[in-house]
């Protein structure tokens, strides 16, 4: 970028950018928090270790329901009102998390936890999207909504590096009472800023009515949306079938311990930091569908590679396994967000955003569980990736097949 672009990308990533970026860093720590450490919790209470696919797949379904209302929660109350609640559901998951050591409770608590933390997790970037949008230059688009989608990838290598440790000193049960901890404290740490940030709020504007549907109509109405919306969600379920599995999968497989394997994802997502800003950077001088086409045949072979994984694997491997999937498999939201934005009028990303990410999750839903029921049915931890990693490939390749969609209805 010359130099006007490089000031007002500061300009944004400065004010409401920074804050945004700290709302989905908090709520995505939250949910990175159980797939880190589930092996230390299923040898607790003595539960398959493919569970973490199962709850994985609940907390999407929360996270799926809640991006369907969050346009009109955001026109009534505010983005940044609207990213203070889901740090509070995303705390209230955590913190309940304890409970499961009565084995009684396990499989409510578990099911009430991803549904709190799915909660918090789908409203993130509808919320994000309005406020960045309307202060970021069309041409910026892709850089900005890829900075403040790195939040996801940096809240991945923090939970990666620090939570095994943490783990280790003071046990599960209160790794995730931390975690719930820090939510409840960034609450009231951005309260000042709400009245800035929401000012354009229209108190009067209706909720179930708009809200509900509003979205997934959107999305039909634009036939360029389709294809975009569709791939979302199988990329969606390769990405959430990695990250909810990986760990439990390598230490099965290989001879590395949680913290080895807990390493190797954390340097993935880190690296997955600068991946996400620099396909942004790509999908702002290049179509974003290109961009996105070959990131799914990307992460597709990274899905797949994992059926390989044993004992002999050396520890530098599955290092660059993690990294490809990071530069990859969760460095492809910020350019998925900006084609939607670049199809729909200004005023309606918002609902837009709601529906596409709709269909992103459930996408994710069914990846996991799928994942998991192979895993069950086959006796072997790595089988239910390479079906998702196929359907992604595939998908991958439409993006360079003619645009049929490109005109909106």
């Amino acid at each position: 970028a010359n130099a006007t672009e490089t000031d007002m990308i500061i300009a944004v990533t400065r004010n409401d950018e920074i804050n945004m970026l700290i709302c989905q860093l908090a709520v995505a720590l939250a949910a990175f928090t159980l797939p880190v450490i589930a092996p230390a919790a299923s040898q607790t209470l003595d539960i398959p270790s493919n569970f973490i696919g199962y709850y994985t797949s609940v907390m999407l379904i929360g996270a799926t329901i809640s991006t369907l209302v969050t346009s009109a929660f955001v026109h009534r109350y505010g983005a940044f009102r609207v990213s203070q609640v889901t740090l509070i559901f995303a705390g209230l998951g955590l913190c309940i998390l304890p409970i499961v050591t009565l084995h009684y409770a396990i499989l409510p608590v578990f099911l009430l936890s991803a549904c709190l933390i799915g909660i918090a997790y789908g409203p993130a970037n509808p919320a994000s999207s309005h406020l960045l949008v309307r202060e970021t230059p069309t041409h910026l688009r892709g850089r900005v909504l890829s900075i403040k989608q790195a939040a996801i990838p940096a809240a991945g290598a923090i939970s990666g590096f620090a939570m095994p440790s943490i783990e280790g000193a003071i046990g599960w049960e209160k790794t995730s009472l931390l975690a719930a901890a820090l939510c409840f404290l960034l609450v009231f740490l951005l309260h000042p800023w709400r009245r800035i940030y929401d000012a354009e709020r229209n108190k009067n504007a209706p909720i179930i009515a708009s809200g509900l549907l509003n979205g997934l109509l959107i999305v039909k109405r634009h036939k360029a949306l389709w294809l975009p919306a569709i791939a979302s969600g199988a990329y969606a379920a390769v990405q959430f079938c990695f990250i909810a599995l990986f760990v439990t999968a390598a230490v099965a497989t290989t001879n590395f311990d949680l913290h080895e394997v807990g390493a190797a994802l954390s340097i993935g997502m880190t690296v997955s930091i600068g991946g996400r800003v620099f396909w942004g950077w790509v999908a702002d001088y290049f179509k974003p569908r290109k961009v996105l086409g070959c990131l799914g045949i990307s992460m597709g072979v990274c899905a797949i590679i994992p059926i390989t994984l044993g004992p002999d694997w050396f520890y530098f491997g599955l290092i660059m396994l993690s990294v490809g999937f990071g530069c990859s498999g969760t460095s492809w939201q910020g350019v998925y967000l900006t084609e939607v934005a670049s199809v729909v009028p200004q005023n309606k990303i918002t609902e837009a955003t709601s529906g596409c990410m709709t269909i992103t999750f459930l996408g994710g839903i069914v990846g996991p569980a799928l994942a998991a029921f192979v895993t069950g049915l086959l006796d072997d931890i790595t089988s239910g990736f390479v079906l998702v990693g196929l359907v992604s490939i595939v998908f991958g390749i439409a993006f360079f097949m003619p645009e049929k969609w490109a005109n909106t209805a």
